[in-house]
């Protein structure tokens, strides 16, 4: 059979796309598995403990031996369990994860998104359905008990977080996160006229990843890990990579809402927000749920309806 050289050239640059479009994913996941790492040094230095030191040097190969011990154990389906979203609800909640990371601001990106930020929302939305699905199929009433937490919880933390997408946009005019980033190049932050919407985002980015003092999805004290509970080996490798992948997408775009800059000061600021998360989850006790509750419908969204109205005032002058 005779190729053309044009078919030659299209196939080659079609491999290629596939390729830079797989790398990023691809990179997401290493990051994940060296995130944990530096999560178990810094919890180990705060607590005045040894971390992870005898796999490798300094305990570096540490991720890919978890990974591998967690990937050779049995995935076991419990008797009782909906074995067909009980095996998918882990994949869902990854690929709703992943989906996440084509948001992210390059600069020389040749396709972006007109809408990110709406399109983050959707993604961070949807992203509950995995752990609703995971609850449910279990058929277990600690499972469903995080379940429910979980889409309570979510729902909540959005209204504000919706508010101070709200106010990036006024101050910066485009929905688009290359844009946003682009816009603060200078000296000039968003953090400084969204002060207080940011210390408000600290809180949801907490609370939409469920971490501490936020982790009432997992409370290990009432729940023995909640939605999860039932799940083992590769299914918990998976949702564990899931959970890990939302907080680093989280810090990306915290970066790119209130510092952007270049890509060089995007990540220098994405590292301290990841470390943040860290920070927190070892200074922190677990607050109580109805307080989680109390403190958005009564604190968090007072607070961003007066700041939002703020920036509404100033955008117009």
């Amino acid at each position: 059979m005779n190729c053309s050289p044009e078919f030659l050239t299209t196939g080659a640059v079609d491999s290629v796309s596939v390729v830079v479009s797989v790398i990023p994913f691809v990179g997401v996941l290493l990051a994940v598995g060296f995130y944990t790492l530096l999560e178990r040094k810094i919890l180990g230095i705060i607590m005045i403990r040894k971390g992870p030191s005898k796999v490798s040097y300094m305990g570096i190969l540490q991720p890919f031996s978890d990974a591998g011990k967690l990937l050779c154990k049995e995935f076991i389906v419990p008797t009782r369990a909906n074995v067909g979203p009980f095996i998918w609800a882990p994949a869902l909640m990854l690929t709703i994860s992943l989906l996440g990371w084509v948001l992210y601001p390059y600069k020389s990106a040749e396709v972006y998104y007109v809408f990110g930020m709406i399109l983050f929302m959707v993604i961070t939305s949807v992203s509950v359905y995995g752990v609703m699905l995971s609850g449910w199929a279990s058929n277990s009433k600690y499972s469903l008990l995080g379940a429910v937490r979980a889409m309570a919880q979510s729902i909540s933390y959005e209204i504000p977080m919706g508010f101070i997408f709200f106010c990036v946009v006024l101050c910066a005019g485009v929905f688009t996160f290359q844009e946003i980033s682009a816009y603060q190049q200078g000296p000039f932050f968003f953090l400084f006229p969204l002060c207080g919407a940011m210390v408000v985002w600290l809180v949801c980015i907490l609370a939409e990843t469920n971490r501490a003092p936020f982790d009432f999805v997992e409370g290990e004290s009432e729940l023995v890990s909640g939605y999860n509970v039932e799940y083992s080996g590769g299914g918990f490798a998976v949702m564990f990579i899931a959970e890990y992948s939302s907080i680093l997408l989280s810090s990306v775009m915290s970066s790119a809402l209130f510092f952007g800059g270049n890509e060089v000061l995007l990540g220098l600021f994405m590292m301290a927000f990841a470390t943040f998360f860290v920070v927190t989850r070892a200074s922190l006790p677990r607050l109580r749920y109805d307080k989680l509750m109390s403190l958005c419908w009564t604190v968090l969204m007072c607070v961003m309806l007066m700041v939002s109205a703020c920036v509404a005032v100033l955008v117009s002058l």
